[in-house]
């Protein structure tokens, strides 16, 4: 983790452009939609790094997802099933040469899985889709989108099925079930006392490797930030006072900004003790904490159910999960159902 590994530190890219100017080719994207995300709009530039989760079957491509010196991973995971030597996306990240480039370095793109509603899991499915237009895409039952629900059509998405509750696929159309349900199992966790629109997230087991893969269900801040985040915001955050920003590249300030960037992505805002605070959350399997206090406490019925089925179906102790993986943060997490429930013991 040495400053001197590390290198310098590299600029934000919080700046709108209009034009791709001093981007690098491979790594550069166009975002056609305002989001509360860097480049907000217009052309943008994200790394990509790839990790292998489980050899031989399950990776990680990476991008770091920003709004100025805040920061996390956001993570594309991919399945290869057994039975087709294919792939199964879930959530495309931002479509760069580069992301592309290690994609298809794996395999075949067969299927892709839009598992949640969330618009940073979502946003990038359409061009995703046009450049794999024989992949199926398979979409979590009410998913929906702001500020105005649309139909997914609309939006660039030609769905082959549906992810429902009751796993039944398409109301009229039993064919179009996912086909990969022997290797790759699925549950919905559906919340309708959230707000206006329920929260919907699907899950999934991958049995070869005794895994669950989850979106923002749960989560594991790792100590050292990943791979993808700017160094550069790390330091803009390191100091107290933010006109002594940027700090110096050394190991302690890029800890003091991980640590602060985390806590603020988290819990909205860094405690004044932020070493302390981190020192209570890094490295465990918690649920995401904003989804804990606006969603999982507000539907304490809905999840409790949601964990017992997971624990449930996939729990057993010669065949159950051992091991999470989830859209943000560390992975893959060692974690089995008794860290998951342990993570919601706050709803019974």
């Amino acid at each position: 983790f040495g400053a001197g590994v590390l290198g310098a530190a590299s600029p934000a890219n919080a700046a709108v452009r209009l034009f791709p100017t001093d981007l690098d080719p491979r790594r550069r994207f166009f975002q056609n939609l305002v989001e509360p995300w860097e480049p907000y709009f217009g052309w943008g530039e994200r790394v990509t790094v790839r990790r292998e989760l489980v050899p031989g079957s399950i990776w990680s491509l990476e991008q770091e997802q920003a709004l100025d010196v805040l920061a996390m991973n956001i993570r594309t995971t991919v399945v290869k099933l057994k039975s087709t030597g294919g792939l199964v996306v879930f959530s495309p990240q931002a479509p760069t040469r580069e992301f592309f480039e290690l994609l298809d370095e794996l395999g075949v793109v067969e299927h892709v899985v839009l598992p949640t509603y969330a618009l940073e899991h979502k946003v990038w499915l359409p061009p995703l889709s046009r450049r794999y237009p024989r992949a199926k895409i398979w979409v979590a039952e009410g998913i929906w989108s702001v500020p105005v629900d649309l139909p997914l059509e609309w939006l660039g998405i030609e769905k082959t099925g549906t992810l429902t509750v009751d796993r039944r696929g398409l109301p009229d159309d039993a064919e179009r079930t996912p086909p990969w349900l022997d290797e790759l199992d699925y549950r919905v966790l559906r919340v309708d006392t959230a707000g206006a629109n329920p929260y919907i997230e699907t899950c999934f087991y991958h049995r070869e490797s005794r895994s669950l893969l989850v979106t923002d269900l749960v989560l594991s801040i790792p100590t050292f930030p990943p791979e993808v985040i700017s160094r550069n915001r790390l330091l803009n955050l390191a100091p107290d006072d933010p006109a002594d920003a940027p700090a110096a590249l050394t190991d302690e300030n890029l800890m003091i900004g991980w640590a602060k960037a985390s806590l603020v992505v988290s819990f909205l805002g860094p405690s004044r003790q932020s070493q302390k605070s981190f020192e209570s959350i890094r490295e465990r399997t918690i649920p995401s904490p904003i989804l804990r206090t606006l969603v999982f406490s507000k539907g304490r019925g809905f999840t409790r159910d949601f964990i017992n089925v997971l624990c449930r179906d996939w729990g057993d102790e010669e065949t159950g999960f051992v091991q999470i993986i989830p859209a943000h943060y560390d992975a893959p997490i060692a974690a089995g159902p008794a860290e998951l429930r342990r993570a919601f013991a706050f709803i019974d």
